[in-house]
């Protein structure tokens, strides 16, 4: 694994488990401060230009209404310009929100992330973070395909079919 890789997956770790915890400030802190208008586009909400932007939105969960946790995979790293890296991975989201009768069940969902980040004294630091759900149709597709009966896949088998990845 190269160095880069190291350190921003150390970053990024840091950043899922801070989410996970809960811990805003700890999130926040992990974003460049020097940047003038850092740019935050979640899934679930329009973008989020400026650091007032961001807060409200770090702040929208206090009172803790949910239960959640994120974990991230697939890792890609690389260096854009001398002192900006480049990331992009998984994430999947899994979250449980307390007296929901839209969702009275946990769900979740993966999402492809990319961010950016500058290096810093104290380590690296995010200053733009895009999140991209796949498209419904994909994953109404993927939910199809996840319910087939294990006994379709052995009689297509025996009559010699066979399917791509």
């Amino acid at each position: 694994m190269s160095e880069l890789k190291t350190e921003i997956g150390a970053l990024l770790a840091r950043y899922v488990a801070h989410w996970n915890a809960w811990e805003m400030d700890a999130v926040r802190a992990l974003w460049d401060p020097d940047e003038a208008e850092p740019i935050y586009v979640a899934e679930e909400s329009p973008a989020l230009v400026g650091w007032e932007a961001l807060g409200r939105y770090w702040q929208v969960s206090e009172p803790r209404r949910s239960e959640h946790f994120i974990a991230l995979s697939d890792l890609r790293t690389r260096e854009i310009a001398p002192g900006v890296a480049h990331a992009f991975y998984t994430l999947s989201w899994n979250v449980f929100i307390y007296n929901n009768r839209l969702y009275p069940r946990p769900i979740g969902g993966t999402v492809r992330a990319t961010t950016l980040m500058r290096r810093k004294p104290e380590g690296w630091r995010l200053f733009h973070h895009i999140e991209a759900p796949l498209a419904s149709l994909i994953q109404l597709k993927d939910a199809h395909e996840r319910n087939v009966d294990p006994a379709l896949f052995k009689m297509l088998a025996e009559k010699g079919l066979k399917f791509g990845a």
